[in-house]
Formats: structure tokens, sequence, C-alpha cells
């Protein structure tokens, strides 16, 4: 009988070899490592709307979120001229991707899983229907919590993040919409995305191909992954690891 695997890990590294899971639950196990990748990302996205946040005042409320942002902002008057076709739109003076993430939940919206429509869901709209499905499943006879970003980020964080990993199979989707929530933030905010870090001339144990093993910033335990043969290394075999080929050149 194979033993699970642990179904962060597999999604957080495709490439490489798997973590086992400590869980009993066929299908829906998830290691500690890779339940702290995702308290990682979750933690990060936090902070990265609280920087996007400040930069721009207070959460806007629903119905005027635009006068709200920007409440002097000129506004082009529209042209007298008659409209000719493929004449490109005079662009709004504000940041609409800003305003987009910052929006609060709820409003009337529209799923694009073809990727086929213009502005994105705020980042609140996002969260809330996952803490709304989890209320709902798991959580039934407790208060429902506000439903600003930060407040369902809270919600979720915790012992409720590691029981809803372990009972709800849709965990790596809500592993990617954060993912996605936290590369657009990062756009938004002008931020370059942390990039793995190779370490050069380093060979793989496994497969003692050099350079091949990669370090991704993002990843909490600082786990080297070998991008050709999937072999992980954790921070303290990395470190054995080097101790070893120094030893061999030594002697």
């Amino acid at each position: 009988m194979s033993q699970p695997v642990c179904i962060l890990c597999a999604y957080y590294h495709p490439k490489a070899e798997t973590h086992l899971a400590s869980w009993s639950q066929p299908g829906r196990q998830c290691c500690s490592a890779g339940l702290r990748r995702l308290e990682h990302e979750l933690v990060s996205l936090r902070a990265a709307f609280q920087r996007l946040q400040e930069g721009v005042g207070a959460e806007p409320a629903a119905k005027d979120a635009v006068s709200q942002l920007l409440p002097g902002a000129p506004v082009p008057s529209p042209s007298n001229q008659p409209s000719v076709s493929g004449t490109k739109e005079r662009r709004l003076p504000i940041d609409v991707t800003r305003v987009d993430l910052l929006l609060p939940a709820g409003g009337e919206y529209v799923r694009d899983p073809n990727r086929d429509q213009t502005g994105n869901l705020s980042v609140a709209t996002v969260l809330n229907e996952w803490v709304a499905a989890w209320h709902d499943r798991f959580y039934s006879s407790h208060g429902y919590p506000r439903t600003d970003a930060i407040s369902l980020i809270d919600w979720i964080s915790g012992h409720r993040l590691y029981w809803v990993a372990e009972h709800d199979e849709a965990i790596t989707d809500f592993a990617e919409e954060i993912r996605d929530l936290r590369s657009l933030l990062a756009g938004a905010l002008g931020e370059v995305e942390k990039i793995p870090v190779t370490m050069w001339g380093v060979p793989c144990p496994k497969c003692q191909l050099v350079s091949q093993l990669e370090l991704n910033p993002e990843d909490p335990d600082h786990y080297r992954i070998c991008i050709s043969c999937g072999a992980m290394l954790s921070r303290t075999e990395y470190m054995e690891h080097l101790r070893s080929i120094v030893d061999q050149h030594r002697s």
C-alpha cells in the first residue's frame, strides 16, 4: 500500500519529492511543512494588503469607492467629437487594479474562469467565498467574522486553517487563489516577486548534476530542491552536504 503524500507539498513543489503526510485521511493529508508554507503565504498576503491599503487610505465603501479613494480627482469630460472605430478609450485617473483589490466583499461580480473579462475580484471578495463555505460546512454554530480582508485572513488563520486543510480536499485550490492574490498585490504595489535562488556550483547529492539545487525564498523551511531529479534537502541536510563536499576536497 502506497504511503499518503502531502497535497500541499505536491502543489508547492510539483517537481520535487513530496513530503509524506502526517495525518491519516486518504486524499486530504497535509504535513507540517506544507501547512507552514500556506501559513506563510497568508501572513505575506496580509502584510501586502496592509501596505496597499496604507498607500491609498482606508478600505472604501462599496457604493462610492472611487470618490472615497480620490475625492478630488479630475475626471475627463466626454469628447464632443464623433466616436471612431478603434479609438483607444481614455484612461481613468486612478489605478483601477488598486481600487479592485481594495473593494469590500460582496456586491455584483462575475467569476471569470476563461480569463476573458477585465478587472479583478477584490481580496475580500475572494476570501469571503472561502470563509462562507467553511463557515457553513465546519463552523455554522460560530459567529461570522467581519468581511473586510484583514478580518477574513485572521479568521482563516491558526487552528481553523489546520482543520480545513485536513478535511477539505479543495485546500490546494485555496492555496492557488492565495498565491494569485499575492501576485496581484505585488503588481499593484510595484514590487518584484521573489524568484528561486540557484545554489551555483553545488552538485545534487542524488543525481550529481551541478547548479540544479534551488532555494525558494518563500519557503519558510528553506528546502533546496533539485530541478532535475526532485531531491529535497532540508537546511540541515544541505549544510551537511556542503560539509561533506569540503571534506572530500580536503582529503
